[in-house]
């Protein structure tokens, strides 16, 4: 015989015996919790929560499954139900042939939600990409920078030697033109008669007739 379920729904034999066979392992995993009770204390609680969690297992199993034979009675009650011709089956096609259109949207957004999806993702790996680029032409930027800083040091180091080689130079020719210059006086030689001394002559300052 055939009983109802607490939905409401006819009781099918599968639905009993799957009922029976969920309460029979109940009731295994409460003996193996009574027998557990005898057990040392620390083996005892291992046991316990093994055995919990065993159960916990099982009743969940027996919801889902529950679940599972009351949806599929319930839609062999809506099969049934539309294919007689009557009123209700005709709103009953109506609603199921909204729901498919409705499962049918949802799909469509599902999948274009992914492909938005994937596109960011594709958006964020150039956007990364572009970013470690710009890093890297950064670094060049800063290194060919450093390049002709460095290029501007060694410029400005050779300048002022090249300076201070011809200050020296300077000094050195102002030396000489004194010598010259002194070694003309104390020959009391008159330097305008003498061509090569006039020339030489020519070439220093303040010379005195």
């Amino acid at each position: 015989p055939t009983g109802t379920t607490c939905t409401g729904a006819p009781q099918t034999p599968a639905t009993a015996l799957m009922k029976e066979i969920m309460e029979n392992q109940c009731f295994e995993m409460n003996v193996k919790v009574s027998m557990g009770k005898h057990k040392e204390s620390c083996e005892a609680d291992a046991d316990l929560s093994k055995y919990e969690s065993e159960i916990e297992q099982a009743r969940l199993s027996y919801f889902n499954k529950t679940l599972v034979l009351n949806r599929m009675q319930i839609w062999n009650a809506i099969i049934e139900k539309m294919i007689q011709n009557d009123a209700d089956a005709e709103a009953l096609k109506e609603l199921t042939n909204q729901n498919t259109e409705l499962c049918e949207k949802t799909l469509k957004v599902l999948k274009e939600t992914r492909e938005l999806q994937d596109q960011i993702t594709d958006v964020q790996k150039e956007r990364l990409d572009l970013k470690g680029q710009i890093k890297k032409k950064m670094q060049e930027i800063n290194e060919l920078k450093q390049v002709k800083e460095n290029q501007g040091e060694v410029q400005q180091r050779a300048k002022e030697r090249a300076e201070a080689v011809l200050q020296k130079y300077q000094k050195v020719t102002t030396i000489l033109q004194n010598v010259l210059r002194g070694i003309i006086l104390a020959s009391k030689v008159n330097w305008r008669d003498d061509p090569k001394l006039r020339d030489i002559a020519m070439g220093l300052e303040n010379i005195p007739n």
